[in-house]
Parts: structure tokens; C-alpha cells; sequence
């Protein structure tokens, strides 16, 4: 990789983009032979050949020179360029990497040789493909003023390059970054480098894959930190200056490094989760590059409910959602609740290495532009709107934050509206309502998430410290509208969806425990299905009209869209504000199929949002779901 500074900005010869939209995956045909006018490190070695020395140890064959006369550019710094006194140990960040004892070449370039060797073991172990050679050139790219480029490799090349200005854990960093790189080409050796994720795998893999070599680098924390220091940049496609990789790019090494934690087979371990790489490597092999929907195929096949991006709709214009647990919105809200408490109650919203760093990282959050932190009493008198500028939105999965503070005295309801302006076919919208307890430790006390293109909720305000807004693009960026302003006097029906903790609105964190398929207020209660709702508005509910549904499901039958068979009607009473009312309707599974052992249940109050229908999805006995999101859409 290339590093315009230490570990800020700058260019990278590893990939290339030149616009971000649209989101293509056209092949980059390599020049033959490389870049001669770039020097040893993507072209040939310029001469005299006599003046370049092989190094080579095992597999690992390190290319360098010492005549500072024809490369002063290359040529290794005196302070490298001295032979081993006898055998020497090396140990870099507290690793032995073994011993150093050739008197015929520098210390310094057999240093490297071991930590070539000792990265492919690491990853070797780890169960990666690795290459059975691997050749490293030591020389200087960029002698501009200023310029810090590390390292870099391409797919078309037969080395990598390491810069001669780089010693110990620097140079132990780049090693092993430029070497999974090559891991990765094993895998997908593709050209395309305009496909929506080539740049967020390809270095936000490798500087994952730095951390696994040593562990106390933790370079991805300090580009996850320009990360959220900008979390509008997107993590799909995005061009930089010059035609290069974004930097940004590197930041992506803080999403997978959470997808491991999150889904590992040993979760929340600080060195593991390999294997969630691994399987991402192995599934994302298309021809066309790293594309979008093999990466959700590699997700299905780690630990864990839920899906990439995508809530799992049963039937859209139905509204019956099986789940809205998806990693790209829980990633969203970690990046706002890490470092809360240690470690976050729910550890979906967490890092392993929240407190890294000093605890300098648990500190940072997503950056808010002042003029979308929002005091909620002034909405009364000034409705915040905010549009998204034209040309502002550049590429996929990216974010946007909003804070509405109600400290003072906020009104009793928020009334939040958004609506798509242009493009953004699958935005995600979530708001994370925030309390806080005498000491000031903050809770999410409640998430609500939502995948629609236009849409009104009310949320109470009781109790709450703050309502963060998160507007996020997924595969489709666009333009959006998003309005708040001052409510009362309306109620607000709350039903618990399944797979939810009584009175929230979003799923359990899946590995504390099997996620029953049932609604804690949508239930058998004896031989009674029972209705619970509450109305959390200051204004009481008019009587509602319920309709209860069923289908029986078999190990060959799952749930699905339009079989639903009529159980019977009932009203709900008017409920008072904070009340909560429950109404009963004698349970008789329907008959088909004859085989069936579990029965999904289906629960639809007519007009209680405003004039939306509220739909409740629970089940009786083992309900059979359909087995892949994709049979389901």
C-alpha cells in the first residue's frame, strides 16, 4: 500500500477508481511487464542488474541494493545497510521472529525475510491459502517531498515491494499487509477494480490481516477513526484524486475486524474471526470482482441470525417482516454506542477493543455536522428539515447522523418524516432512542428500524436523553428528504415483534439465546391467542379493529406470503396514555397441512399508526421459516 503520511491520507497503487457512480465492475488490463516508469516496485529492475542482490531464505527471496550512486533513490539507508555481527535474535512488538546470522547481506534485509515468513505461517495457520514463494523488493517509491509510500503490490506483478525507509513494526506491518495480498489474489485474482467492494476487501482485508500478524499495531483503530470521523464516505466504490484507491478504503478494516468479533465461532475473541474472512474470500470469487451479492451469499454461511444488509420481508406490501437484524445497521449503531460501558450491554453495538489505544477510540463517534445536532424544545417554533444536496451522495453503504437532544423541555412527541427524493431504492433508516441513568451512563432503550422510501413515526420523548437519527444508504446511494418537528396529542400503539425483548421494537442479540419465532405480547395463552398493545402517545387510542390469522407450517412447508387462513376479529378497546390493553380469541390450529406441528400466527390491527396498519408476526409450536432471504423477496 501506498500512505501519502504515516497513517492519514494519501494514494494507493494496490487498486484504482475513477468515479463513483455507477457502481460498474470493469477489468483494469495491466501494463505488460509493469510500469517501467515506476521504478522497481511495479516495473522491471532498472540497471545495471549487478548492482540488485538476492537475499534468499526458504521461500522467501528478498530483492535489494546498496549502490547509492546509480538508486540513490533505493539504495538502503547506512543505517540499514550493515551485515549481522553474529547470529542475532529479532523481535519485533514483543514476536520472535528467530534469528539473523548471514554475514554476506544486511541484517535489516534478512529481518524482512523473517517477517515474510513468519506472516505466511501465521495466516498459513489460520487456515488461508498462501503462496508457495514469495519474492519482496526492497526499494523507495515516491521521493517527492513528503511522500511516505510503504509498500504496494499488484495481481499483475510477481513480487511486492516493502520501502527501504521502513524498520520494525513498520516494516513488519507492511510485510504482512502486502502479503495477504497476495492471499487474497489466490482467491479472486480480478482486475476489476471498479467492482462495488474491491478497495473495502482488498485493504480493509489486508489491514485486518495486519492485526492478526501483530496484534498491538492496530492500524485499523486509527483509520477506523477517519472512519467515523466521516461516516458519509462510503465503504462501497469511491474514487480519489488521481484515479487511486480512496484511503478511506482502509478504514473498511474496522467493519470486518466487527463482522469477526461478531461472527466467529469463538465470538467477542480478540485475535479471532478469521474464518469470517476466510469464508468471504472463498465465496466472493465471481469473475466480475467483488461483487455485493456474493458477499451476503458469504455471510449466510457464518455464525449467526440475520443477514448482510436486507431485512427479511415474508410479504412487503403485507407488512410481514421476519427480521430487520442486519449487520451493515447493527455496525451502524456500534459506531455510535461503543464505549458507552465496558463492554456495551447489548455486544452487538461493541468492539473487542473498544478501550484500545488509551481508550482514545471508545471516545470517538460519528461525526454530526453542528447544524444537524437539534435542541427538540426549539422544534415547536422551527421544524428542523434537512435535504441532501444535489451531488452530495457519492456511493453505497454509507451514513449519515442526526442528533435530537432533549434536554429542557422537549415536546411530548417527535414526529419524524422522511421520504426519498431520488434514487435509493433500499435506504435503512434507524433511530436509537438514548436514556441516560444518574451518572450518566448512556442505554439504548429502544432501536426502531425501517427499510421503506417513505414513511411518519411519532416517538415519545418520556424518559429519553436523545433520539439519534442514522440514515444510511445500502447498495443504492440517492437523495432524501428528513423532517422533525414538535407532536402531541396523538397516541402511539406499541406491539412487540417477535424476537424482541417485551416492549422494544427490535430483535434480541441472537447468540444470548435461540430466538423463539414468538412475541412476547402476541401469544397462546391456554387455549386463547392473546393480544397485548400499549399506547405510549398522550392521547388515547380509538377502539382498533383486529384481524388474527394462521398457517400451518412442515419440515417441507415453510411460512408463506398469502396462505394465511382467518382465526377470527376482535376490537381493541380505547386505551389511555401509558395504558396497555389485551383482548382474546379462542385458538384452533388450522388443519392444513394435515402434518403440520407449528403454526405461524399473524395478528393485523387495522389503522393503529396513523392510518397504517400494525402487523404482528409470533407462532405456536415449531414454525418452519423459509430457509434463504432470496426465496423470500
Amino acid at each position: 500500500m501506498l500512505f501519502g503520511s504515516l497513517f492519514r491520507l494519501g494514494v494507493c497503487r494496490c487498486g484504482s477508481a475513477s468515479d463513483a457512480l455507477p457502481l460498474s465492475a470493469e477489468p483494469v488490463q495491466p501494463p505488460p511487464g509493469g510500469d517501467p516508469a515506476l521504478g522497481p516496485a511495479f516495473g522491471p529492475l532498472p540497471g545495471p542488474e549487478a548492482s540488485w542482490t538476492s537475499f534468499r531464505a526458504g521461500p522467501i527471496t528478498v530483492v535489494y541494493t546498496l549502490d547509492a550512486v546509480t538508486h540513490p533513490f533505493h539504495a538502503l539507508p547506512p543505517d540499514r545497510a550493515a551485515p549481522p555481527a553474529g547470529p542475532t535474535d529479532v523481535a519485533i512488538g514483543g514476536l520472535a521472529l528467530g534469528q539473523v546470522s548471514d554475514p554476506a547481506h544486511p541484517a535489516h534485509v534478512q529481518a524482512v525475510a523473517l517477517m515474510a515468513a513468519y506472516s505466511a505461517e501465521i495466516y498459513r495457520k489460520l487456515g488461508f491459502k498462501v503462496p508457495a514463494t514469495a519474492t519482496i523488493r526492497l526499494c523507495t517509491h515516491g521521493g517527492e517531498a513528503g511522500a511516505n509510500y510503504r509498500g504496494g503490490t499488484e495481481v499483475w506483478l510477481d513480487h511486492l515491494w516493502v520501502s527501504t525507509r521502513l524498520d520494525g513494526p513498520d516494516a513488519l506491518l507492511t510485510v504482512a499487509h502486502e502479503l495477504f495480498h497476495r492471499v487474497q489474489y489466490l482467491y479472486n485474482p480480478t482486475t476489476a477494480k471498479t467492482s462495488p467492494l474491491y478497495a473495502a476487501l482488498r485493504e480493509g482485508g489486508a489491514r485486518l490481516a495486519e492485526d492478526w500478524v501483530l496484534n498491538s499495531g492496530d492500524r485499523y483503530l486509527k483509520d477506523g477513526a477517519e472512519l467515523l470521523g466521516d461516516p458519509g464516505r462510503p465503504l462501497l466504490f469511491h474514487h480519489a484524486p488521481g484515479g487511486e484507491i480512496a484511503p478511506h478504503s482502509y478504514a473498511a478494516a474496522l467493519f470486518w475486524r466487527w463482522m469477526c468479533e461478531q461472527h466467529g465461532k469463538v465470538p467477542r475473541d480478540i485475535t479471532g474471526g478469521h474464518e469470517v474472512m476466510r469464508a468471504i474470500l472463498e465465496g466472493m470469487i465471481d469473475e466480475t470482482g467483488y461483487i455485493l451479492q456474493d458477499l451476503r451469499e458469504a455471510r449466510s454461511l457464518v455464525v449467526g441470525q440475520g443477514h448482510l444488509d436486507r431485512f427479511e420481508h415474508l410479504d412487503v406490501k403485507g407488512g410481514e417482516t421476519l427480521s430487520t437484524e442486519t449487520d451493515w445497521g447493527n455496525f451502524l449503531v456500534a459506531n455510535w454506542m461503543h464505549g458507552t460501558a465496558k463492554p456495551v450491554v447489548d455486544l452487538r453495538f461493541d468492539y473487542v477493543e473498544d478501550d484500545a489505544d488509551g481508550g482514545r477510540f471508545a471516545k470517538k463517534r460519528p461525526f454530526v455536522w453542528p447544524n444537524e445536532t437539534i435542541h427538540a424544545e426549539r422544534l415547536t417554533t422551527k421544524p428542523y428539515v434537512f435535504e441532501i444536496p444535489a451531488g452530495a451522495v457519492r456511493a453505497g453503504f454509507a451514513a449519515r447522523y442526526t442528533i435530537i437532544d432533549l434536554a429542557g423541555a422537549p415536546p411530548p412527541l417527535l414526529q419524524v418524516d422522511f421520504a426519498v427524493d431520488q434514487g435509493m431504492e433500499d435506504p435503512l433508516v434507524q433511530l436509537l432512542l438514548i436514556r441516560r441513568d444518574g451518572s450518566g451512563q448512556e442505554f439504548l432503550q429502544d432501536l426502531i428500524r425501517i427499510d421503506a422510501r417513505h414513511w411518519t413515526r411519532f416517538v415519545p420523548t418520556a424518559g429519553l436523553a436523545q433520539v439519534i437519527v442514522i440514515v444510511a444508504a445500502r447498495e443504492k446511494p440517492g437523495r432524501y428528504r428528513l423532517a422533525i418537528a414538535a407532536a402531541s396529542d396523538k397516541p402511539v400503539l406499541h406491539v412487540t415483534p417477535w424476537n424482541a425483548a417485551p416492549g422494544t421494537s427490535f430483535e434480541t442479540d441472537p447468540r444470548a439465546a435461540d430466538w423463539p419465532w414468538a412475541s412476547p405480547d402476541l401469544a397462546l395463552d391456554g387455549n386463547d391467542i392473546r393480544l397485548r398493545a400499549t399506547n405510549r402517545g398522550d392521547a388515547p387510542t380509538p377502539p382498533l379493529p383486529v384481524a388474527f390469522a394462521a398457517q400451518g407450517t412442515t419440515p417441507d412447508v415453510p411460512l408463506r406470503a398469502a396462505q394465511w387462513r382467518p382465526l377470527g376479529d376482535a376490537t381493541l378497546p380505547p386505551i389511555p396514555p401509558g395504558g396497555t390493553a389485551e383482548i382474546r380469541i379462542p385458538w384452533q390450529a388450522p388443519g392444513i397441512p394435515v402434518a403440520a406441528k407449528g403454526w405461524g400466527l399473524r395478528a393485523t390491527i387495522s389503522g393503529a399508526d396513523h392510518g397504517r396498519d400494525i402487523v404482528v408476526l409470533s407462532s405456536v409450536g415449531a414454525v418452519n421459516r423459509p430457509k434463504r432471504i432470496d426465496a423470500v423477496l
